[in-house]
């Protein structure tokens, strides 16, 4: 199974005359999203609208990484159920140590040879470098599912959603400075604080593993849940639109309550949908679109001043082109992808 595959899973449907099919629905929403993470960390329609700006990279494309999370967890399930955590700590672990490696030219210039600098070193490897943070909180998110695995669902669940919850406060606390001029406030800035394996990842990754281990989304059609993830978009919206005109907001948002609502119901809708197909390419390119944006961001930016919303879409297909070539060095060195 490739690195891929066990990060963003989709299995083979059953029966002998699909042997060599996929559910690729879920391969092409990963894609989606994986475009959403790159127009979000661009700043896509910011120099349109400030507003339009706000309400997709501040809003609707916060709904990438949870929904990420969410699909990971679902086929965590089956991992542990052949016994496979070790390989899947393997695989995920050494893909983040590839990646780590890579972005290392980026940061380690900036740090000191102080103990602080040595303490921001560990700190940056242990929550990851900008984007990589969700392989690190997905490690921490498997760890945790794999300690409570033996506990009753139902009670884990209710768990990792006050986890969520908490996360949404202690950022809501940072960002209107609740705790005024108080080193409380200074904690509640610091966005690893609750953009993490526990306040955010974890919750995710256990709705999936959730849904998978109770089969929930078998109980709802694609419109239903086509419904609810609209009414979920529309909560969102709102709440972005709180954050951009309340004046006290001070600071971008990844923990919206929204979030809650519209990713379980996206990723039942979208798995449902149940497109068949060949090959895992799809779910190839997302992952490596993912990986590698940062490094185009960075190659271009210096070089390019053509506003946000036109650098989105350049660095968006540079992307594409290299995921092209990563592709197919992964099928030689599969700890790329």
């Amino acid at each position: 199974m490739s690195i891929s595959a066990q990060i963003n899973p989709t299995p083979a449907v059953s029966g002998s005359s699909k042997l060599h099919e996929r559910n690729v629905s879920l391969d092409f929403l990963k894609l989606a999203l994986a475009c959403m993470v790159v127009s979000l960390h661009v700043g896509i329609f910011y120099d349109v609208s400030p507003v339009l700006g706000f309400l997709t990279g501040e809003g609707i494309f916060r709904i990438a990484v949870p929904i990420f999370l969410i699909i990971n967890g679902y086929y965590f399930f089956p991992v542990l159920q052949r016994n496979g955590a070790r390989g899947w700590f393997s695989r995920i672990g050494g893909l983040y140590l590839f990646w780590s490696a890579v972005y290392l030219f980026f940061w380690v210039p900036e740090i000191d040879p102080t103990v602080s600098g040595l303490i921001k070193a560990v700190r940056i490897l242990a929550v990851g470098y900008y984007h990589l943070w969700y392989v690190a909180g997905m490690i921490g998110a498997g760890l945790l599912v794999l300690a409570f695995r033996r506990l009753p669902g139902y009670l884990v669940l209710a768990a990792a959603l006050l986890l969520y919850v908490a996360g949404v406060g202690i950022q809501y606390a940072g960002n209107y400075h609740v705790f005024t001029n108080t080193q409380l406030d200074r904690f509640a800035n610091i966005t690893w604080i609750h953009r993490n394996f526990l306040f955010l990842s974890f919750p995710f990754f256990y709705i999936g593993y959730f849904i998978s281990e109770t089969q929930l989304h078998r109980k709802f059609t694609v419109l239903q849940m086509m419904c609810v993830s609209a009414a979920g978009l529309g909560l969102l919206v709102l709440e972005a639109y709180f954050n951009f005109g309340n004046y006290r907001n001070d600071g971008s948002v990844d923990n919206y309550m929204a979030l809650l609502l519209v990713c379980p119901a996206i990723f039942i809708g979208i798995f449902n949908m149940k497109i068949h197909g060949s090959g895992g390419h799809v779910a190839l390119y997302s992952s490596a679109i993912y990986f590698v944006h940062i490094l185009v961001l960075y190659a271009l930016r210096p070089f390019l001043d053509i506003g946000s919303t036109l650098m989105a879409i350049v660095v968006l297909l540079v992307s594409i082109i290299v995921a092209s070539a990563l592709v197919r060095l992964s099928r030689k060195f599969r700890f790329i992808l």
